[in-house]
């Protein structure tokens, strides 16, 4: 096994680069007789950089000098017993294992091993072995206390992974303020266009997932200046800064509205043809984080289909869960002309289960990648989402209204995400129809119209 390892007077950015090569997130320091006098971790260095500390010092300035470390003439009991101690353990993460160097009487390294929480070692290392190492631990989430985010925050504190979240809380705490208690949670509440903010949002961190944005073709057109300040200039500022501090995984939230108007089904080599300035901005945000894929900074696209079910921080203006909101509580379902024009759907659980896939999935099959995320069942003309919700609530009624414009119709593919990296989606429509009404029921919803369900009511409003 190829072991990670830098001389201690070798700059930073040398370590850097041996981290970013091997994959392990920490390289091993020697000292002038090849004796292990330190390590260094991806966010040790993350740490150096924000103090201020130049990538050209020596590693011997920033490395961690008391490293915990295993003995190779340790017996098994010996072994076992270092790993269960709670100096040791609380040390290893909920998610995966942490590396140990094994040395020698002379301190020389003879091998590394992983260990886990639990006390179970891995000796030899199986590649199934490194490729859990390889998924980040703490993520932070930028937008996380959104429609999506915090049903992904929630995924990810189940699942063992630290979670950051990053909000401006525009659209209120209502998402995660049942989370504050958490030890695993922390909320960093400032703007996405905020340099201040995002440096100490990106400390300590192994991913970022990157949510934020003004949300939908209406809310975009609110105050077009704000939309592309927020949904594309601060896309690169984030790139450049997360490349800055070696944080390898980027996640980028795009749209299947890209595609615009497309008369067949659209895989994600397909020319573009945005038709709002919403996704004008997260083609040239794509375009931005794509350009800059380059070795140690591993960017994936995720082209959403059009979201819907239960969120913490619930809306009503996606369509989905605006026509079971108005079949619930008008007993009515109205279609814009005759609903022929074609969306596909996802729900906002699968959404979440296809950001976390990616920030397990190997770097190699995820970097610079665009992924559809949807379901290949739920690419529906809008007439037949309107006779699915008819169906589940049958004593609504089906009203065609005066079209109003929008020239978006597009099915999607959605075999790349299957394919490569095993992803189905699990939720039902009609569940989730049944779901929604059981909300609105259970919350006591008087008026599925109030602004807070509504991004485009909150900015206009603001």
């Amino acid at each position: 096994m190829d072991i990670p390892t830098v001389k201690e007077s070798e700059a930073i950015k040398t370590a850097m680069q041996v981290i970013n090569e091997r994959g392990y997130g920490i390289a091993f320091v020697l000292g002038a007789e090849d004796h292990l006098v330190g390590v260094v971790t991806d966010g040790d260095i993350r740490r150096a950089i924000l103090s201020g500390i130049s990538l050209q010092s020596p590693i011997s300035e920033m490395m961690n000098t008391t490293p915990i470390k295993m003995y190779e003439s340790w017996s098994e009991e010996q072994l076992d017993e270092f790993l269960r101690s709670p100096e040791v353990s609380n040390k290893i993460p909920k998610l995966g294992p942490l590396i140990f160097p094994v040395v020698d009487e002379e301190e020389k390294i003879v091998r590394f091993e992983l260990a886990y929480r639990d006390g179970r070692r891995h000796r030899p290392i199986s590649q199934a072995a490194l490729r859990e190492l390889g998924i980040p631990k703490k993520i932070l989430v930028i937008g996380g206390a959104g429609y999506i985010g915090s049903v992904l925050v929630r995924m990810l504190l189940a699942e063992g992974f630290n979670v950051k979240v990053m909000d401006s809380l525009i659209y209120g705490d209502d998402g995660i303020r049942e989370l504050y208690t958490s030890e695993d949670m922390q909320l960093i509440v400032g703007e996405v266009t905020n340099l201040v903010n995002i440096v100490e949002a990106m400390k300590d961190v192994d991913a970022i997932v990157h949510l934020a944005a003004i949300v939908g073709d209406p809310a975009g057109q609110t105050n077009p200046k704000q939309t592309l300040q927020v949904n594309y200039f601060s896309t690169s500022v984030l790139v450049d800064i997360a490349k800055y501090l070696g944080i390898q995984r980027f996640i980028f939230a795009s749209t299947c509205s890209v595609y615009g108007f497309k008369e067949h089904k659209c895989t994600e080599v397909e020319p573009t043809n945005p038709l709002s300035l919403y996704a004008e901005t997260k083609i040239m945000s794509e375009n931005v984080i794509l350009e800059k894929d380059t070795e140690g900074f591993c960017p994936t696209i995720l082209r959403f289909a059009t979201a819907y079910g239960v969120s913490p921080r619930m809306r009503f203006d996606l369509v989905v869960n605006l026509l079971v909101a108005k079949a619930t509580m008008e007993g009515r379902i109205t279609v814009f002309g005759q609903g022929m024009q074609r969306r596909p759907f996802a729900h906002v659980r699968d959404i979440s289960r296809a950001i976390i896939t990616v920030l397990k999935a190997p770097t190699d099959a995820v970097c610079g990648e665009i992924f559809n995320v949807g379901s290949e069942k739920h690419n529906l003309s809008i007439m037949e989402l309107a006779e699915t919700i008819k169906m589940a609530i049958p004593e609504s009624t089906i009203e065609k209204v005066e079209e109003k414009e929008d020239n978006r119709s597009y099915s999607v593919s959605f075999d790349k995400m299957e394919e490569r990296l095993g992803f189905t989606p699990k939720e039902s429509m009609s569940e989730a129809i049944a779901e929604i009404r059981e909300y609105i029921g259970q919350e006591r919803i008087e008026d599925y119209k109030d602004k807070k369900f509504s991004n485009y009511a909150t900015l206009k409003e603001q």
